[in-house]
């Protein structure tokens, strides 16, 4: 049996409209509750993003500064929106190009802590991070004592909402219907 995600607003009512399960970025749990429109041309659907350099921004900050551990759809993630080859986040973090691509294929448990750590950073410190990630890096510390004292044992689910020409995660919880 399989569970479906219902969407609850913060105040019990559900959203307006669908929300777009978005596979595109390459990650499982990502569902967009606006900034995007649905059209059909010719028969064919198409969807269209609103400023999707900022909503892959906001996916990034997200996985940085709120997962616990990161799956490997993750680090791909982070790495390739860092605009680096498997070889050079090897280097940044003084392992092989394998190693980054067993982490990648989940072929290893987790990335081990002072790597996890560093490509947190790196992430935070890249051009496509800011000015969010100097923000962030400057309450690292703290960050830091949050994610480690995170108790997470799935990942859950995490919805975006775009307002004021910014993606922002949404504070709201999903529920298991």
């Amino acid at each position: 049996m399989s569970q479906v995600l219902k969407f609850i607003k913060g105040d019990g009512r559900e959203p307006d409209g669908e929300p777009l399960h978005y596979i595109a970025c390459g990650l499982d749990d990502v569902y967009l509750i606006n900034g995007f429109t649905r059209e059909t041309i010719d028969g064919e659907d198409f969807i269209t993003i609103e400023d999707l350099d900022g909503l892959w921004k906001a996916i990034g900050l997200h996985l940085v500064s709120e997962r616990k551990v990161l799956a490997p759809k993750e680090i791909r993630f982070l790495r390739e929106h860092m605009g680096l080859t498997q070889a050079q986040l090897g280097a940044h973090l003084r392992v092989t190009d394998q190693t980054v691509a067993r982490w990648e294929k989940g072929e290893t448990k987790c990335v081990p802590g002072p790597a996890d750590f560093m490509l947190r950073v790196l992430f935070l410190a890249c051009d496509r991070a800011q000015p969010e990630g100097k923000q962030i890096l400057e309450g690292l510390t703290e960050l830091s004592t949050k994610i480690v004292a995170r108790d997470e044992i799935k990942p859950r689910p995490v919805m975006f909402r775009h307002g004021k020409r910014k993606w922002k995660e949404e504070t709201r919880q999903l529920e298991l219907a």
